[in-house]
């Protein structure tokens, strides 16, 4: 699915949401992305923006945008050492969290999105991403929240798949409350 399109089918969906919304808040994170089977790249940092949407207490939609830079790697062929630059990951979609709890919560959440993966000596890739993963969150006061969280993401590019395991931590801010 082409990136802008579905940027437009999320955005569509979000319109109704927000104007029925309890609170928006705006929020930032960072942590640490790691390939999964996959030797190509290795460990690096991600950071990125999410916009939660509390539409009922039990439920949270959140669009989002990634960012990572994974790590590079060395390989060896014919006795020959060579360095392959660590690919770029920009992704944007939207997350529903389950919420559970109160100023302490647990919550599941999976989401949908899209992805680029951007490495030199290789094609772009633009693909379609389907993430899922826990988090643990906290309010220390009122409108400001801190959360962990651990998901897993995987880029369907066709016959096969790009996955990576995520471990950030991030905090937000209600703006706005209906």
């Amino acid at each position: 699915m082409k990136p802008r399109v579905l940027a437009g089918l999320l955005t569509l969906a979000l319109v109704p949401a927000a104007a029925g919304a309890a609170s928006l808040g705006l929020g930032v994170y960072g942590g640490m992305s790691s390939p999964i089977l996959n030797d190509t790249a290795g460990n690096g940092p991600q950071y990125g923006l999410r916009a939660p949407i509390h539409l009922i207490p039990l439920l949270i939609v959140e669009p989002y945008f990634a960012k990572s830079a994974l790590g590079d790697k060395d390989e060896t062929f014919g006795g020959q050492t060579y360095t392959r630059s660590g690919p770029d990951v920009d992704t944007f979609g939207a997350n529903a969290l389950f919420n559970f709890g109160g100023s302490v919560k647990f919550y599941p959440f999976l989401g949908i999105g899209s992805t680029t993966i951007k490495q030199s000596g290789s094609s772009d890739v633009t693909d379609t991403n389907l993430n899922f993963g826990v988090g643990l969150g906290f309010t220390p006061i009122p409108k400001l929240g801190v959360d962990l969280r651990a998901e897993l993401n995987a880029v369907v590019t066709g016959d096969t798949s790009r996955k990576f395991g995520n471990l950030t931590a991030g905090v937000s801010y209600a703006l706005f409350g209906f």
